[in-house]
């Protein structure tokens, strides 16, 4: 499910984009879509310090070889606006919260706040309860960010997030 709260009022407001989490808040100027029970595209503001829960190693879901090659394809797509082909990629419980639309949105917001798209960097990827994640380094026109999605065992997508650069992994 994609919030997207208050686009500005008469009185100047900022735009703000608000995230619900059951445990934890997870990032400063963060846009995401997960699937699951968590709603979200999301602007949140963390503690100073983020506690990072990690789970036992035979718990999380094994990394797979070409989730790296995946993420960045993924990224391409985004970037080059092509967010049909993104949605695509998105399991069912994604395809049925958000929309081409609002992942177009949620991009655009980003760009808004980190200026727009110049490249990025290597991808990284970590293994977690949730799937593979996968962090993309970001060089945004006016501040660092990172992309981030997560995968299911099949490939599909179950979580994409537009941060700012830092977020600890769930």
């Amino acid at each position: 499910m994609v919030l997207m709260c208050g686009k500005g009022t008469a009185r100047g407001r900022k735009r703000r984009l608000v995230q619900v989490v059951p445990a934890a808040v997870l990032a400063s100027s963060a846009l995401l879509l997960t699937s699951g029970s968590t709603p979200g595209v999301a602007q949140a503001h963390a503690p100073a310090e983020v506690a990072r829960v990690m789970a036992p190693a035979a718990m999380r879901v094994p990394a797979r070889a070409d989730d790296e090659r995946l993420a960045l394809d993924t990224l391409d797509e985004v970037v080059r606006g092509d967010f049909t082909a993104v949605s695509d990629r998105f399991d069912e419980t994604i395809r049925h919260q958000a929309s081409p639309e609002s992942l177009a949105t949620s991009w655009k917001d980003y760009q808004e706040q980190f200026g727009t798209y110049r490249s990025h960097g290597d991808p990284h990827q970590v293994a977690s309860l949730q799937g593979t994640v996968v962090n993309v380094p970001l060089r945004m026109a006016k501040q660092p960010g990172e992309f981030r999605v997560t995968f299911a065992e099949d490939g599909r997508l179950t979580g994409l997030y537009f941060l700012r650069t830092g977020v600890p992994v769930p």
